[in-house]
Parts: structure tokens; C-alpha cells; sequence
């Protein structure tokens, strides 16, 4: 049996220094966003504006959020323990999962509270309304340029979805933000009160299938699914192409966290073969053809069969 080393540099090959810009950045957004929560839910009182309100309920969602990737990211960077040899990498992935179920019942919270001011229209002071709006809206578009993906220089671009998760959650609260300073301006002008409601139902829709969409990769990962965009059948052709190789079996990939992949196989090896090349040559084809960080490969001659695990489902 031989395995593969860790990248010297943790996080899939990035930059110790890359996580830490991540938890700047993540500092950064949350200040930013305590500030105007404060200021919203003063606003929103002196106003009498239920959009606000609303709005502050969003942004104390996304401090939540916020802090609990902050959490996620934190420790994940803790080296491999006894308990955790793979050390806590899954923890962003969990994050990015809890996220995506606040953004869903977000959405879902929306589009009643739509319903309901359909029907029971509430007046407001507008001109209040309109410079917290605005103030959030900016707030909202600084935090989402902290945490975008391509804000900073994070090594090789990767995409890590606990940044991701905390992105889309500044900017469904931009959008909140937007809406309420959409209708701070037309309402006076037009009297028309259902546009709050109006603009607040569109928000939502807007936001469901991207909530659904993160939760479904995040619980992908979690499930220990195949790394998106790996097709397992094209890898083991791969190992097989390998000069040496004569058969390969349960073959696995999974995700450990964003950009972190992992794979373990057996492959039954020519009588000639020389060991620690073959090993390097599947190691690199892995690498190449699946992104995988970390692999176990066990090597066979012959007949030999050392894994009498049952072979359903696997490559």
C-alpha cells in the first residue's frame, strides 16, 4: 500500500497565506455589515418601514453566516489529528451547506412576507427610508467586492464554496437592498404600495435557485460524491493507459473540500514492472486527469487480491 503525500501547502496545493486573506476578508465584511445592521434596524424603527426591518433581518442572517464561515474557515486550517487524520476540511464544506438552507428559508420568508403586504399595504416615511437604503446598498456592494472570487489573489483561482456560500449571501442582501431603495423612490411618486411587495417576491425567486443549486453541491461533497466535472470512467482508462498496469479496480474520488480532491485504487501490475515508478506514473495520471491532491494506491501481482470488499458501483 502507498499513498501519496499531502501538498506541502494545505488547502489543495494554496498558499497558507491565501486562507488568511480569505479570514481578513471575511473580518472585514462582517464589521462592515454589523455597522449597517445597527443602522437599519434604527432606521427602520423611525421610519416605520417594514422593508427595512426586513432588510436588517437579512443582513443579521448574514452575519450569522458570516461568522459561521469565519468559524468554518478557521478550523479547517488545523493540522490532521488523531481523531481527524484528514484534519477538518469538510468544515467549510458544512458551512457552505447550513448557508444554503438560511438562503432557502430567506427566500421562503420573502415571498410571505410578500403575500402579506399584498394585502395589508403599510405607509411609510419614505425619505428615510431612501438614505438607509442606500447607505445598506453601499455597504452590501463593498462587502461583495471583499468576498468575491476574484477579489484578492488567491492561488490559481480556486473556488472555494464556503467564500462562495458567504458571497451569495451579501448579495441576496443587496438585492434586499436594492428593492427597498427601488421602492423608497417610486412609491412617493406613484403611490403605488405594492411595489415593495412586488419587488420583495421577485427577490426571492431570484434567490431560490441559487440557494437550491449551493446546497445541492455542498451536500454533493458531503455525500462523497465525485468531484464535479470528473468523469471516474475517463480516469481509470487513464490508469489503465499507464505503461505496467494490467488492471485497475475500486477505483474511488471524492471531494474534501473546495479544490481538494481525493482518490484510492488498485491496480494489478505487470511481473516486470518496476514498483516505485509505477507508482509515480498513476500518482501523476490522478493528478492530471482529476485534480486529486492525495492518493492511496494499492499495487497487486498476479492473482493477488487483497480487497474482497464488494465492487458495486465502482470503477
Amino acid at each position: 500500500m502507498s499513498a501519496a503525500g499531502w501538498p506541502a501547502e494545505r488547502d489543495g496545493g494554496q498558499p497558507a497565506s491565501d486562507r488568511e486573506e480569505r479570514r481578513k476578508r471575511l473580518r472585514a465584511a462582517l464589521a462592515l455589515t454589523a455597522g449597517v445592521l445597527a443602522i437599519e434596524i434604527a432606521g427602520g424603527i423611525v421610519s416605520g418601514s417594514l422593508a427595512l426591518l426586513a432588510d436588517a433581518a437579512h443582513m443579521f442572517a448574514d452575519i450569522a453566516a458570516l461568522i459561521l464561515a469565519y468559524a468554518a474557515i478557521t478550523v479547517a486550517g488545523r493540522a490532521p489529528t488523531r481523531r481527524h487524520s484528514f484534519g477538518l476540511y469538510r468544515a467549510e464544506i458544512l458551512a457552505a451547506f447550513v448557508n444554503a438552507e438560511i438562503l432557502l428559508l430567506m427566500a421562503l420568508g420573502i415571498l410571505v412576507e410578500s403575500a402579506m403586504r399584498f394585502s395589508s399595504p403599510v405607509p411609510v416615511r419614505t425619505g428615510v427610508m431612501l438614505w438607509v437604503s442606500l447607505l445598506a446598498l453601499a455597504a452590501n456592494l463593498i462587502a461583495m467586492r471583499l468576498l468575491s472570487p476574484g477579489h484578492g489573489h488567491e492561488h490559481g483561482g480556486a473556488h472555494n464554496l464556503n467564500m462562495h456560500a458567504a458571497y451569495l449571501e451579501v448579495f441576496t442582501d443587496m438585492l434586499g437592498s436594492a428593492a427597498v431603495l427601488a421602492a423608497a423612490i417610486a412609491i412617493p411618486r406613484t403611490g403605488w404600495l405594492w411595489l415593495d411587495p412586488a419587488v420583495s417576491a421577485a427577490v426571492a425567486l431570484f434567490i431560490l435557485p441559487r440557494a437550491a443549486s449551493l446546497l445541492r453541491q455542498s451536500a454533493h461533497i458531503l455525500l462523497e460524491g465525485s468531484p464535479g466535472g470528473v468523469d471516474p470512467t475517463a480516469v481509470r482508462d487513464a490508469v489503465l493507459r499507464v505503461p505496467g498496469v494490467e488492471a485497475c479496480h475500486d477505483l474511488h474520488l471524492w471531494t474534501l473540500t473546495s479544490g481538494v480532491h481525493s482518490a484510492s485504487v488498485h491496480i494489478r501490475a505487470a511481473s516486470d514492472a518496476p514498483r516505485g515508478d509505477l507508482l509515480l506514473a498513476v500518482q501523476q495520471v490522478l493528478k492530471d486527469a482529476a485534480g486529486v491532491d492525495h492518493a492511496t494506491i494499492q499495487v497487486e501481482w498476479g492473482v493477488e487480491m487483497t480487497c474482497h470488499a464488494s465492487n458495486r458501483g465502482h470503477a
